[in-house]
C-alpha cells in the first residue's frame, strides 16, 4: 500500500488545494495512493462537518484519507500521526516553537509517531538525530528520508542517517498542489493495507514501511 505522509489543503496557509482535488489527481495514472495523510501547518482540525466531508471523499473514491499536523518545533518541522485529546489539551500546535524531545516523547506515550520532516532541508534535525536519539530512545522511530520537494543530495543525507541511526526511512510528496511538480511525487510503501490511523502509526512503530519514489515523478529541485 502506498501512503503520502505529507500533504497540504488550503487549511495551510501556503495552499488553495482541496481534498478533493488530491483524490482526483490521484484518480490518473498507472500508481495511485491508498491514502494521504493531510499534514496542515501547525494545525489539527477537530471540525466534525470536516471529518464528515473527509469521510465521504474517502468512500466516494476508495482512498483513505488520515489527518495528521505539521508541527513547528524548536529543531525543525515535525509530521505527528495518532493525535490525540490529551496531546490537543497538553500542546497548542499553533505555536511556532514547540520542545521537539517533549513532544516527540508525549506522542509516542499516546501511541502515536512523530517524523522529523526533511531533516536536511530548512531544518535542525538532521544534524542533530544521533543527539536526539540519546534523548528520547525509541520514541523516535522514523525520519523522512525522500521529500518531493527536496534536493537528491538531501534525500541523500536523510537515508544515510536513517539506515546509521536504524530509524525507518518514510517518504512524502510535501505537496501543497495537486499538479505533478508537487503531488505523486514520494509516497511510504507499507507492507500491508490500513484502514485507521492507529493503525499506520502501528506499522511505522514497528518499521514496516519504506521510501517510495514514483518513477514518472517530476524532477526535484537542484
Amino acid at each position: 500500500m502506498l501512503v503520502d505522509l505529507h500533504v497540504h489543503t488550503r487549511l495551510s496557509a501556503d495552499s488553495n488545494a482541496t481534498a478533493g482535488q488530491y483524490l482526483e489527481a490521484n484518480a490518473h495514472g498507472p500508481l495511485r495512493l491508498g491514502a494521504i495523510c493531510l499534514t496542515e501547518h501547525r494545525l489539527f482540525p477537530t471540525d466534525a462537518e470536516l471529518d464528515r466531508d473527509y469521510a465521504e471523499l474517502s468512500e466516494r473514491y476508495g482512498v483513505r484519507l488520515f489527518k495528521g499536523v505539521e508541527a513547528d518545533t524548536n529543531l525543525g518541522h515535525l509530521l505527528i500521526f495518532g493525535v490525540t485529546p490529551a496531546l490537543l489539551r497538553r500542546f497548542d500546535f499553533a505555536h511556532r516553537m514547540l520542545r521537539a524531545e517533549a513532544l516527540i516523547e508525549a506522542v509516542h506515550g499516546d501511541g502515536g509517531v512523530a517524523i522529523p520532516a526533511h531533516p536536511f532541508r530548512d531544518s535542525g534535525y538532521g544534524v542533530r538525530l544521533a543527539e536526539l536519539m540519546a534523548k528520547v530512545g525509541t520514541a523516535l522511530v522514523a525520519v523522512e528520508a525522500i521529500n518531493g520537494q527536496n534536493t537528491r543530495e538531501q534525500d541523500r543525507d536523510a537515508l544515510v542517517a536513517a539506515e546509521k541511526l536504524g530509524l525507518a526511512a518514510v517518504g512524502g510528496s510535501d505537496a501543497h498542489f495537486p499538479t505533478p511538480r508537487w503531488f505523486k511525487t514520494c509516497a511510504t510503501e507499507l507492507t500491508v493495507e490500513v484502514a485507521t490511523v492507529e493503525r499506520l502509526c502501528a506499522e511505522l512503530r514497528a518499521g514496516r514501511a519504506r521510501p517510495f519514489r514514483f518513477p514518472d515523478a517530476a524532477s526535484p529541485a537542484s
